[in-house]
């Protein structure tokens, strides 16, 4: 253990020479390197604070760049999740958690829970001013607008030197935005109706609880929702899927399709074949079946595609 141990603290050395001599995807493996020497560190001697204090920074960096500069939520949620277990006490991470639950636009009673947990543990400042925002947003969207009235104007009597006033006012417009754009639910052989943010809790819930597949086109990062993930598209690729659900049991051959994803724009002949094939790998994950081209999203003998599945889906979309 004690050799193991002289080991690390040279690679230690090491590696912390090397800090702030790569930017973009090096310093991402830089802080991927540290992650794992740390973690090795507390395997060997989980006595030692600093090895926590380390991890909890670095996990605290990694998550940051995943959520501003790559906007990949999903990673950045894992990523500052751990941040919190190794350190608890501090804000930072729960703070930046709160923020990547919102932008996700579903679980706002999580945004609270984080953005609460930010607040007792000391944020301050510029941060506190925007997570009050953040908050107000929240308690809005489950049905507490005065509360969520009340916490912006508690950011803006924070912000004494008005430096955040556009910040607090895109909130504001936020706020108001719930009636403006109303969420449309599209389910097989119905009329698109309106929903209620609640009423998407319920539904994303019902998802994951193996009653229906849910496409969600309502917010910036799409998503499908089935029983065993939750499964990022890319923007033509939930486009697309969108499109096979809502028309389901209609053959849509390639021309038809490209008319109406791609606008008739010239493609090149593998371009639908190949987002059919991701479509189905994302859908395998989200449902957990191994049979989404025989019984889900078909290729008939004749090159069409149908939605087709044995299971309710169902389309949200901004209205």
């Amino acid at each position: 253990m004690q050799s193991q141990m002289e080991e690390l603290l040279d690679f230690e050395d090491n590696w912390l020479d090397r800090e702030g001599l790569d930017e973009g995807d090096g310093r991402n493996v830089w802080l991927e390197e540290g992650i794992r020497l740390y973690t090795r560190f507390l395997e060997l001697d989980r006595k030692e604070p600093r090895y926590s204090i380390m991890l909890a920074n670095l996990y605290l960096q990694l998550g940051r760049d995943e959520k501003m500069r790559r906007g990949n939520y999903r990673r950045a949620y894992d990523i500052l999740r751990r941040a919190t277990l190794h350190s608890p006490d501090k804000p930072d991470a729960f703070y930046h958690l709160s923020f990547i639950l919102a932008e996700e636009d579903r679980k706002w009673e999580a945004v609270l829970f984080y953005g609460k947990e930010a607040l007792e543990k000391g944020i301050n400042g510029s941060k506190r001013i925007k997570l009050l925002c953040n908050l107000a947003l929240a308690y809005t969207r489950i049905g507490y607008p005065q509360k969520g009235m009340d916490l912006i104007m508690e950011a803006a009597a924070l912000d004494v030197r008005k430096e955040h006033v556009w910040f607090i006012e895109l909130y504001m417009d936020k706020l108001k935005k719930k009636h403006l754009e109303p969420i449309l639910l599209k389910e097989n052989d119905e009329k698109r109706k309106r929903i209620t943010h609640h009423d998407i809790d319920q539904i994303l819930d019902d998802a994951m609880n193996g009653k229906y597949v849910v496409l969600n086109l309502a917010d910036s990062e799409k998503l499908v929702y089935g029983s065993s993930d939750t499964v990022r598209l890319e923007p033509k690729q939930a486009e697309l899927l969108g499109y096979l659900i809502d028309n389901k049991g209609i053959y849509c051959d390639k021309s038809r399709i490209e008319k109406a994803v791609w606008n008739d724009q010239v493609l090149n002949p593998a371009v639908v074949k190949r987002y059919i094939a991701a479509i189905r790998r994302k859908l395998a994950k989200a449902m957990g079946r191994s049979d989404i081209k025989e019984s889900v999203l078909i290729t008939t003998q004749n090159g069409e595609y149908v939605w087709n599945a044995d299971i309710p889906a169902k389309v949200l979309r901004k209205g």
